[in-house]
């Protein structure tokens, strides 16, 4: 099939841009002896992920029990972590489940969470990994090396838990003396710390300037997007995620629309501080402002384009937040070149529980 065949919207996958990305993250990560751990909630797609365990990737990461559940009935089921605070009765009985299929670690940040997670799986006979969140900025954690060493002893003495170590998101080299102070912590006490776990793409190329790691979670690379772009971890080629779309309108001699809105793009807005933000870059008219939009309608400011857009011209358009995109549709079209080679179900799409 031929990519013009494709009605719009359509999320489309450029595999020359995906294979490329693949192979060179992984040979960094495997140049640098840290073990790559894919977070596929960008992606949630069974394919892609066995392209990434073919290539070196030794497990996966998945953000919730839901996508961790798609993916191992798919057989991407070797070593899965969910970084990830498991409560409730209903989470904890699939976790048991779960844990009988595949070897599984999950995070934590609280007695809570881990008490919970001991009385499930002692209960039923069985053991998980646990770590130890820290707060680096971002997210969920402990807020101190202190509280994480707690925790960790706390993990280690209960039955159905097997302690395992830390994670920290994100973890560019600034945030190298939490993880320094927390191990030292745990060293005194004697506690094991097999698993040191970091994460984000963005920081993926400077992770060997924390030799404590011992592997790496990064969801965003195989695809980029546009703050990949800004920060020039991917090129355009290399930002494999694309929205094929059509223009439907031309309102004003400056305006566009395309058939391409939030809820194809996602509503993610990208700023670089020069302008009001964009929803995407448009690939073949660069100066193209992607200046909002409606549930179907994409706005283009396309003032600085020569030539420009005019009705019925189909565009790919890269988006700001690949993971959110993926979310909204139910399959995409692997690509390359104008021909379709594949078309692959979002498997994991709306996995939020």
């Amino acid at each position: 099939m031929n990519i013009d065949e494709l009605d719009t919207p359509h999320l489309v996958v450029d595999l020359d841009g995906l294979e490329d990305n693949l192979d060179r993250y992984q040979t960094y990560f495997s140049k640098h002896g840290i073990g790559l751990r894919p977070h596929i909630k960008t992606h949630k797609c069974l394919a892609i992920a066995h392209m990434q365990i073919a290539r070196g990737a030794f497990g996966i990461t998945c953000q919730k029990l839901g996508e961790a559940e798609v993916m191992v009935n798919g057989g991407v089921d070797q070593d899965v972590l969910i970084p990830f605070n498991i409560i409730g009765e209903q989470k904890l009985r699939r976790l048991v489940a779960l844990t009988k299929r595949t070897r599984l670690t999950v995070a934590a940040d609280s007695e809570t969470t881990i008490r919970g997670i001991s009385a499930a799986t002692s209960k039923a006979g069985v053991d998980v990994g646990v770590i130890i969140e820290l707060d680096v900025g971002a997210r969920a954690g402990v807020e101190t090396p202190e509280l994480g060493a707690e925790l960790a002893a706390l993990a280690h003495s209960l039955p159905g838990i097997d302690f395992r170590g830390v994670m920290a998101m994100p973890t560019p080299p600034e945030n190298r003396p939490f993880i320094q102070q927390t191990l030292a912590l745990l060293d005194a006490r004697g506690l094991p710390h097999p698993i040191v776990s970091g994460g984000s793409t963005p920081a993926s190329f400077t992770s060997h300037e924390i030799p404590e790691l011992t592997e790496f979670r990064a969801g965003e690379y195989p695809v980029g997007g546009m703050k990949h772009l800004s920060i020039k971890t991917h090129t355009v080629a290399q930002c494999a995620a694309r929205v094929l779309a059509t223009v439907v309108s031309r309102p004003t001699a400056t305006r566009a629309i395309l058939d391409a809105g939030s809820k194809s793009m996602s509503a993610a807005i990208f700023s670089d501080g020069s302008d009001s933000g964009s929803m995407g870059h448009v690939v073949e008219f660069p100066e193209a402002h992607f200046n909002g939009a409606s549930e179907e309608h994409g706005n283009l400011d396309v003032s600085g384009c020569d030539p420009q857009p005019q009705i019925g011209d189909r565009v790919q358009v890269i988006p700001v937040h690949p993971c959110p995109c993926f979310n909204e549709h139910d399959v995409m079209a692997a690509v390359r070149g104008d021909q379709v080679e594949a078309i692959w179900p979002v498997h994991a799409r709306g996995m939020i529980r």
